[in-house]
């Protein structure tokens, strides 16, 4: 499946929400990656022009949010979700603020489109992650999508192996045991973690319904930031976009 990345900063959201630019649609075959950097969103009028968008349980949900920082990511987030599907469902005067949201039973978010009975457009797939300087969100058409983003520098605070031991395959527990670099072993230890993370959150059931060490990530032979999901001879190729 091919990802294609974009960037959607402070000069493309701030422009008059009645006049978002239409969005291809991704193929079949295709991811759409759009994200925003928090810290180039500075305007505090543009910041309270974006909570207009948010449905009154979310704006609840951000002023719950301890810290400004906090409020605000989350804020960015869900306004990146409203007009990006609003942006791909233009042709059908989709207001972002008019979009409705579920939850499935494992509470990942979906668009309601049951609300949209008259709407051509085939059924979009979303998912957001962020982390406090990326804020990312991945749409597909008829497929579902997980994403997820860390920050390549994190630390771990507990050892590496004993904390892949708790969570990861034995096989992936294996890999990481055999590189003698720390640090090689701490970032592929992120890689593996954001993959993991990705796969279980396009299930649509997260880390308490389908956990971490009842699949096995494998790098792919020959290749550069490449993945094979094994599970129960199940593959799936996977890119990490961690370097």
């Amino acid at each position: 499946m091919r990802i294609r990345v974009m960037s959607q900063l402070q000069r493309s959201l701030s422009i008059e929400l009645p006049s978002l630019v239409p969005l291809q649609l991704p193929s079949r075959m295709e991811t759409h990656l759009w994200f925003i950097r928090p810290d180039e969103v500075k305007s505090t009028s543009l910041l309270k022009h974006y909570s207009q968008l948010l449905s009154p349980t979310e704006k609840e949900k951000v002023l719950q949010m301890r810290g400004d920082e906090l409020k605000k990511n989350a804020l960015l987030a869900r306004t990146l979700v409203r007009t990006t599907i609003a942006r791909c469902m233009t042709n059908n005067e989709v207001d972002p603020k008019a979009l409705m949201f579920k939850k499935n039973m494992y509470g990942k978010p979906e668009v309601d489109w049951q609300n949209y009975t008259n709407c051509n457009n085939p059924p979009l797939h979303f998912n957001i992650s962020h982390t406090d300087s990326l804020i990312a969100c991945g749409v597909t058409v008829h497929v579902p999508v997980g994403i997820d983003v860390e920050d390549k520098e994190r630390k771990i605070k507990h050892d590496i192996l004993a904390f892949a031991e708790r969570f990861y395959s034995a096989d992936e527990v294996k890999f990481l045991s055999t590189l003698p670099d720390p640090e090689v072993q701490r970032k592929e230890f992120i890689k593996l973690w954001t993959l993991k993370e990705a796969y279980v959150k396009a299930l649509g059931k997260g880390f308490s319904a389908a956990p971490f060490n009842t699949f096995t990530i494998q790098s792919k032979v020959g290749t550069k930031g490449e993945y094979n999901l094994c599970k129960v001879c199940f593959d799936l190729n996977l890119h990490s976009g961690i370097e």
